[in-house]
């Protein structure tokens, strides 16, 4: 996963949020941290420089537009690469079927190259250096205040239960099996942002963190995901998706989740969906649900996973991947096309990078589900900034779902935002 120029860094110990935090005020950044300790899946985190070269995909515009830069400059190693973001809105893109795209503060995609940074592996607890790009000045982490306000409702508890009650309507009615139905919160920003949100990735963090730095553009990016939309290998060709499906707060026992059907019924539709979208592209016979259902511990919530593997037939680009399986099937619903359909109908607002896709994009493409996920725009520099936040969160929903229920798993979801350090 390293390039062969990649240094040890024998000297530095420190987490990769505390290694982030002393970086340089004046200089751009992009993190990927993984802050679980589970070094299967969150193995690898990045700190590094964003500068240099861009890739932005329009909103209303599809990825093949970047294929050819991707498959020049996208390299089999973790860096260098590009790292960024996918909002939602590019399904719109990939299949009209679905609608129009709802107008969007946020492109579809949007990349940096970075060949310019620090990697650390869990699995050793080591740092290495990538591009020559030096270790900042490590100093006692910077005093910081609360950044952001109160989360207030964007969407209220009454609208989004009838937003329920009207999707359990298509269900019966047969247009759908599951689609998932997401709700928005908002804050007002002032103060050290980054600080602030690299405190959050910090503790209680998520499997699949990152924070994403376009000050040019006065747009941030910070994601807590606990869920992996894919892990690819253009060389080996192997690919591996782990949908979740199925919360309860962390102070329930798991075994209400395990017990729950309705739950379970949940994911396995979820799995069996990206299953058909790994079938799309792979070679027949090599797409295996791995695991059909687990139970994970995830920062203030209990989930539940299925795994999914594939070998991708010979030809294919990461592009042609993505447009067989983007949005990933656990915040859209099955089917997908319809569900996004409902989706469009019953969601007043854009999703943008939340419920899209968050990492490394090229000939290796590590991307997580870009839920737990917080959207910030104003003007500053990420030390001193003054703007908004938006932030959602998601229920899947299905025949047997209960509104009141499903409203106030949506505010359970919002609790890992609500804590500050």
């Amino acid at each position: 996963m390293l390039p062969q120029d990649a240094k040890p860094l024998y000297d530095l110990h420190a987490s990769p949020s505390e290694v982030a935090m002393c970086w340089p005020d004046d200089s751009p950044m992009v993190a990927l941290i993984g802050n679980s300790g589970h070094s299967k899946w969150s193995r690898w985190s990045i700190v590094g420089h964003a500068s240099g070269k861009k890739l932005t995909v329009p909103l209303g515009q599809p990825l093949g537009a970047i294929k050819d830069e991707l498959s020049t400059s996208g390299t089999t190693t973790l860096l260098p690469n590009w790292i960024g973001y996918i909002s939602y809105e590019l399904g719109y893109a990939i299949e009209p079927k679905c609608g129009e795209a709802p107008a969007s503060d946020w492109p579809n995609a949007e990349f940096v190259w970075c060949e310019c940074a620090l990697i650390h592996d869990a699995e050793s607890d080591s740092w290495w250096s990538i591009g020559n790009c030096k270790v900042p000045e490590m100093y006692p982490s910077k005093e910081h205040t609360r950044a952001w306000g109160d989360v207030e409702d964007s969407t209220s508890s009454e609208s989004f239960s009838n937003a329920v009650k009207q999707t359990i309507k298509y269900i019966h009615a047969g247009d759908i099996f599951q689609a998932n139905i997401t709700r928005r919160y908002s804050a007002t920003v002032d103060g050290n942002l980054r600080m602030q949100a690299l405190a959050m990735l910090q503790k209680p963090g998520g499997w699949y963190g990152a924070w994403l730095e376009f000050p040019e553009e006065g747009r941030y990016v910070m994601s807590m995901s606990p869920e992996l939309f894919m892990q690819y290998n253009e060389e080996s060709r192997g690919i591996v998706t782990r949908p979740m499906k199925g919360t309860r707060p962390e102070g329930d026992a798991p075994e209400t989740l395990l017990e729950s059907a309705k739950d379970a019924a949940e994911l396995h539709m979820i799995v069996d969906l990206m299953r058909n979208d790994l079938g799309r592209l792979c070679e027949f016979g090599s797409v295996q649900v791995q695991e059909a259902r687990a139970i994970e511990r995830h920062p203030t919530v209990w989930q539940c996973v299925g795994e999914v593997h594939g070998k991708v037939r010979k030809g294919l680009s990461v592009i042609d991947v993505l447009n067989a399986t983007f949005p990933p099937g656990s915040v859209t619903g099955a089917p997908k096309i319809r569900a996004m359909q409902i989706i469009n109908e019953l969601e007043d607002t854009p999703r943008g990078p939340y419920c899209g896709a968050i990492g490394i994009l090229g000939k290796i493409a590590m991307l997580n589900v870009a839920i737990r996920t917080a959207l910030f725009q104003g003007k500053g520099t990420p030390s001193a900034f003054c703007g908004t936040m938006e932030y959602s969160s998601g229920c899947g929903i299905v025949a047997e779902s209960d509104p009141q229920a499903e409203t106030v798993e949506s505010e359970v979801k919002t609790r890992i935002l609500r804590r500050q350090r």
